[in-house]
């Protein structure tokens, strides 16, 4: 299980290291999704480097179990407070465009299955 634990953890960090940075870079479509949401870009560029600083927890996390676990269960605090935002902005059954709220939900599920898992090992 630890494998899986490990395993999991590299390819959340990965995910988030990415969206991270296009969030602090504030690239176009991820700014024009967020601004819709109503976030704007000091709590975007916030919000990138808190998904960076969860990304580096989990990969410095394969040494120090404590590190990886405070960081996931962060991610997945986040991610809750992401599909808050899509909820308050009706992002679920808006028709005009496809739903931009399966990602957070889906990476919640994720990053809690992680942090089960790096509990469960530690």
């Amino acid at each position: 299980m630890a494998f899986a634990a490990n395993t999991l953890s590299a390819l959340v960090a990965l995910v988030f290291l990415l969206a991270g940075a296009q969030k602090v870079l504030l690239r176009d479509p991820v700014t024009a999704n967020l601004l819709r949401l109503g976030v704007g870009s000091t709590m975007t560029r916030a919000i990138g480097a808190l998904e960076i600083a969860g990304a580096l927890g989990l990969a410095a996390g394969l040494w120090l179990r404590p590190l990886a676990i405070t960081a996931a269960a962060g991610l997945t605090s986040l991610l809750v407070g992401a599909v808050g935002f899509h909820l308050r902005a009706r992002d679920f059954t808006h028709r005009r465009h496809r739903s931009h709220a399966v990602a957070p939900v889906v990476l919640a599920a994720v990053t809690g299955t992680t942090t089960a898992l790096l509990l469960a090992t530690s």
